[in-house]
């Protein structure tokens, strides 16, 4: 059973747990399938990267960004030795000098300085601009003017650059995608006469995205003319809220239903329920808004693999009038993720546009779907056959011409009696 369940399950990780029987007698196998998916449903593009050569100096070198995309607790590991080391530094030289100027030249540069831990407050005091009073340099120390004026020029620039990464780390706007919701599963329905794929799109905050718009990519293995097998083939399905809009743009005023409608350019046009759930693809879901407060752009991200895809259910809706104070419309998101099923054929998109002409001429939706679907596992039963027998035409020389159409059959090699002439294929 292993060897056969392996053979379906080359692109899902496959966890295996023991677990020991309570009495001892033995353990049981637990096998956890995980299907290996780009995009989580939280949005986090699940990839690895490896053996990329000098990946330190190409971080390096965008040094800023590689601050901003770092933990908190670096930022301020980096935040503290900043300043740190700057007055280190600074309090060494101050020390230095005061050493040199007093030994060889018996001046004094910096007045109530009596040993390191003294350099290093002043400074502290002359970086922070705290000025206690009690410490100050003389005239007499030119050295110590100029560098004066590079610890202060340091300190700033440590300052504005500190405070800039902080800010641009605040303002960010990854976790406002926090508050996007999306549904846990799609579905598959018919809207208006035609078969849909629909997913629902919510924002919890009162605060809207500006211009908000979503692309859909459909990721799959794809083979070429040429033969390439491209892994992440990836191709647009075009979406909209309302079958009269053109556009990608969505309002999130209230949860919205996106649709990609079946039709015949879609790569699901021809595919059944227990087809769609033998496929391999990933469904990636980008939305992308500008954050009113911040001007800022935020994109959320989810995907749907095969087996989150529900056949013939729709989104129980979430929006009412009811129990409603001052006109306010209430929208109750602990029915968000909730779906109810609907009386839709288990047929392809394509049978279900022929029902629907069929339905016209007197024949309901299920009958037309069923003599399709059983048209369909006709047609490769017999396709099987003939490629699993040989066949044979088998002519009749009494026959005239006009009837060697009817005189011809196929039969098995090896059924054929002798005194029939046999023509093999």
């Amino acid at each position: 059973m292993d060897v056969e369940l392996d053979q379906f399950t080359t692109n899902y990780h496959v966890e295996k747990t023991e677990k020991v029987s309570r009495f001892g007698h033995g353990k049981a196998v637990l096998r956890k399938i995980h299907k290996n998916r780009l995009v989580n449903k939280q949005g986090k593009i699940r990839t690895r990267l490896v053996n990329v050569a000098e990946r330190r100096q190409l971080y390096l070198a965008d040094h800023f960004t590689t601050l901003i995309e770092w933990r908190w607790r670096y930022i301020f590991l980096v935040f503290s030795l900043s300043f740190l080391v700057s007055w280190v530094v600074f309090g060494s030289i101050w020390w230095g000098v005061y050493i040199y100027r007093e030994k060889y030249f018996n001046v004094i540069c910096i007045e109530k300085i009596n040993g390191w831990t003294s350099a290093f407050l002043f400074s502290l005091e002359t970086q922070t601009t705290i000025g206690y009073g009690g410490r100050q340099i003389t005239p007499d120390c030119p050295e110590g003017v100029i560098l004066l004026l590079i610890q202060c020029i340091i300190g700033l620039l440590i300052n504005s650059s500190m405070l800039g990464l902080i800010f641009a780390k605040l303002q960010r706007p990854y976790l406002r995608r926090s508050t996007v919701l999306f549904s846990k599963n799609a579905v598959i329905a018919p809207r208006d006469n035609k078969m849909c794929l629909m997913f629902r799109v919510g924002d919890v905050r009162r605060t809207q995205l500006l211009e908000t718009h979503i692309r859909v990519r459909l990721v799959q293995k794809h083979l070429s003319a040429e033969g390439e097998e491209i892994t992440f083939f990836q191709r647009n399905l075009p979406v909209s809220h309302d079958f009269a809009d053109t556009d990608d743009f969505i309002y999130l005023f209230v949860p919205v239903t996106v649709c990609h409608i079946i039709d015949e350019d879609s790569p699901f046009f021809s595919y059944t329920p227990d087809e769609l759930l033998r496929h391999d693809f990933e469904i990636i879901v980008i939305l992308e808004g500008i954050v009113e407060p911040t001007g800022m752009t935020m994109q959320a991200r989810t995907s749907y693999l095969p087996d989150e895809i529900n056949w013939g259910q729709v989104f129980v809706p979430v929006v009412t009038h009811k129990g409603s104070n001052n006109g306010h419309i209430n929208v109750d998101f602990s029915k968000f993720h909730d779906t109810v099923p609907v009386d839709v054929p288990r047929c392809t998109a394509r049978e279900f546009e022929n029902s629907l002409r069929g339905n016209v001429e007197g024949i309901s939706n299920e009958a037309l779907c069923l003599v399709n679907s059983e048209q369909k596992e006709d047609e490769e039963r017999k396709e099987e056959k003939n490629g699993e027998t040989n066949k044979a035409v088998v002519m009749d020389p009494s026959s005239s011409e006009t009837s060697e159409k009817d005189s011809v059959s196929l039969v098995p090699n090896g059924n054929v009696p002798s005194a029939i002439p046999v023509t093999k294929l």
